[in-house]
């Protein structure tokens, strides 16, 4: 299986810290939903290098993932039916795994969404302040010799 990380912050080659969150509300519907999906949640968090994490649908707080720096991108990972949709606009990192859609390549384009919105924001933080370099280090542009 392939184990991977997504890049998050190019300057530092940071990772990006993903989490894939499976709801246990309903023990029972939650277990038929890990028994018959198990292999490819497994696909994803590996693409991802992701902990997956058991939780409550209705205690998980999105705030609270990003304040405490949790996650840069995560899904929910859910089991409401066939007769439900895949995912929503308001919420598109739920996702209904017994939905009629495959939900993998959802799943997968949706980290990746967030993945990018993550580094987005961090170079829109940081590239004012990366211009300048610490005192006593050169610059990595002059270090390269010259064509004369």
């Amino acid at each position: 299986m392939i184990r991977s990380e997504a890049l998050v912050d190019y300057e530092k080659f940071r990772s990006a810290k993903v989490a894939v969150f499976v709801d246990i509300g309903d023990a029972g519907r939650s277990y038929e939903a890990m028994a018959k999906h198990r292999e490819t949640i497994e696909r994803i968090a590996g693409l991802f290098a992701a902990r997956v994490v058991l939780v409550e649908q209705k205690k998980l707080l999105c705030e609270a993932i990003v304040e405490n720096e949790y996650a840069d991108a995560w899904i929910l990972l859910v089991a409401d039916g066939h007769n439900r949709s895949l995912t929503t606009k308001k919420n598109p990192q739920r996702i209904n795994v017994d939905a009629k859609s495959p939900w993998e390549g959802y799943a997968f384009k949706e980290i990746v969404r967030q993945v990018k919105e993550s580094t987005k924001i961090l170079e829109d933080v940081t590239d004012y302040y990366s211009r300048f370099t610490p005192a006593g280090r050169m610059p990595l542009s002059s270090a390269r010799p010259s064509a004369n």
